[in-house]
């Protein structure tokens, strides 16, 4: 396979033009597992996981979608009348959000648009984007840096799936003990895409239980106003507000 640090970014522009081929998820140990693919993050609200449909009501105002992706969220939010803009550093995956009908998409890393976010309302990061952070140590700074760069009344509605009860991508009962073992936190994954003729770099994806955020996030200036959820091991919405001094 041909390396690339776009893989997943290509499987989405492909999906926005009629693809239909699944992306495959291999684990560091070399686990691998099927994708998500079209289904999933071209999905309609209606096949939206319940937390997601369920946090809809809690967006107000100007959204940031933060890992957009296709465009999914944002275009709902669209179609109810919000002002919306997607971000992705994935240039394929912003192409494909464009292609899929989102008005305004930022290509670029979070931490470079930080000056902007005050702009905004509401951040978004559904589709487990709170693994974006990759570890606890560096979600604690990015929340942190969102909390210095967002107005008092700001919100964020942000979706993590447990490691414990096995619905998390990539994650097994072994692998979150090992994790343990090495001093990791249990539910940090190293993982890369394949997909066609590629295969990605390697990254690594936070899944944290709403405890685990809630430690997090102690001291980053948020806090857990509620959390959307369904069963054990589907993935959940944290609505999270500003701490009050």
């Amino acid at each position: 396979m041909n390396p690339s640090s776009d893989v997943f970014g290509r499987a989405l522009l492909d999906w926005a033009k009629g693809g239909t081929q699944i992306e495959v998820l291999e684990r560091e140990d070399g686990f691998t597992q099927e994708g998500a693919g079209p289904d999933v993050y071209l999905a309609s609200f209606r096949d939206w996981p319940a937390c997601e449909r369920q946090s809809i009501r809690h967006l107000r105002g100007r959204v940031l979608d933060i890992g957009c992706g296709a465009g999914r969220v944002a275009l709902e939010l669209q179609r109810r009348r919000l002002d919306v803009v997607g971000l992705d550093a994935s240039p394929s995956g912003a192409k494909a959000a464009k292609l899929c009908g989102v008005g305004e998409v930022w290509c670029a890393p979070l931490h470079t648009v930080r000056e902007q976010i005050s702009s905004f309302d509401t951040l978004v990061l559904f589709g487990n984007n709170f693994g974006i952070f990759a570890n606890p140590a560096n979600a604690h700074r990015q929340f942190s840096m969102l909390a210095r760069h967002t107005s008092d009344n700001a919100k964020i509605a942000v979706e993590s799936t447990s490691s414990y009860f096995g619905g998390a991508p990539a994650m097994t009962r072994p692998y979150y003990a090992q994790n343990l073992l090495r001093g990791r936190a249990p539910g940090q994954v190293r993982v890369r895409y394949r997909y066609d003729n590629l295969m990605g770099h390697w990254f690594d994806w936070l899944y944290v239980s709403p405890r685990e955020m809630q430690q997090v996030l102690r001291g980053t200036g948020w806090r857990q106003e509620r959390i959307l959820a369904t069963t054990r091991h589907e993935p959940y919405v944290a609505i999270l507000t500003k701490d009050k001094i």
